[in-house]
């Protein structure tokens, strides 16, 4: 078979899936470099092919993505029936954690503020602050993402609320755990709320004003998901009017933020602009080039893939992050 291979992956990575697979083509290339000609030849893609190529064709057996996302590509009229989609998820957990957390403790500890100090050399001290110690925390999408953020997060004694689309058993490290219908109930117990939530007809501008407003004062919001779960302008009132302790986001309904945007003019307001996760990390192409094996195996054995995208929902039907 013909695999063509998208993702930004070294030297040795590529090696490493195409020596297990030694009877199988493989072209590596970058998305850019991808043209028609290449996407109509392969009979398995891994990575993210561009939105002004046509992949709907019946010959394309999988897609492999290389983000936890694929929105675009459950649109109707984008992939062939032929063709099974499976997602990253699982590969980004480790590394998004690390960056949210770090976020989290910058706006806790006025990291900001000392940074500013330190430019201008002042020796000023900001006497308030929020900890993470004995802290309820809600976590709102609980997949691989919410569930690295919980595990990690519980090393400071916090009390962990889970939100997910549907209920199971409670897992390790989560206290309490509800679907979504549970929201408006949990927001207001919350000092920190943390949206790992997919892009679906569900999450968009889950968060409005009316949500906004039904959290602590002095809690804090982290997106670290999907921007589009907020409502931007909603948000920007809410600030004005003083009301959350502060807003951490990796990610913004409008990528790149414009330059005059009002986000930038907060002071308890942390951008970082979509960097948590990517190919810069280990962690990430560690576990996505074992997913990547482990998939195409799967897929030659006629098993059910890892990761499997539901093309009603969004979601992806094997879960292993909670296991």
């Amino acid at each position: 078979m013909n695999i063509l291979v998208l993702s930004n992956l070294t030297k040795e990575e590529k090696n490493s899936i195409s020596s297990h697979f030694p009877t199988e083509s493989f072209c590596f290339m970058s998305t850019k470099e991808a043209t028609q000609r290449d996407i109509d030849g392969a009979d398995i893609i891994i990575g993210n092919p561009p939105s002004n190529l046509n992949i709907y064709n019946q010959n394309l057996q999988l897609l492999q993505l290389h983000s936890a996302g694929s929105d675009y590509y459950i649109k109707e009229g984008v992939l062939h029936p032929n063709t099974a989609l499976a997602n990253a998820s699982g590969s980004y957990g480790k590394a998004i954690a690390e960056h949210t957390i770090g976020m989290i403790l910058a706006l806790n500890k006025n990291l900001p503020f000392y940074i500013k100090n330190m430019e201008q050399k002042q020796w000023l001290a900001h006497r308030y602050g929020k900890e993470l110690f004995h802290s309820t925390i809600a976590i709102i999408g609980l997949g691989d993402l919410g569930y690295a953020l919980a595990k990690r997060l519980k090393a400071f004694d916090t009390h962990i609320i889970g939100i997910k689309r549907t209920p199971t058993e409670l897992p390790q490290y989560i206290d309490e755990l509800y679907t979504i219908d549970a929201l408006d109930t949990v927001l207001p117990k919350a000092d920190f709320v943390i949206l790992c939530l997919p892009q679906t007809q569900d999450t968009i501008h889950l968060f409005d004003k009316e949500r906004l407003l039904r959290m602590k004062k002095d809690a804090m919001l982290v997106n670290i998901g999907r921007g589009s779960a907020i409502v931007t302008e909603d948000l920007i009132a809410v600030l004005e009017e003083k009301h959350l302790y502060g807003v951490a986001l990796d990610v913004t309904e409008n990528e790149p933020l414009p330059k005059d945007h009002k986000l930038w003019t907060f002071e308890n307001v942390l951008l970082t602009p979509h960097v948590s996760g990517g190919f810069i990390w280990d962690s990430v192409r560690e576990y996505f080039v074992s997913l990547v094996i482990r998939n195409v195996d799967h897929f030659f054995n006629h098993e059910p893939l890892e990761n499997s995208v539901d093309f009603t929902t969004g979601y992806r039907t094997h879960n292993t992050a909670l296991k």
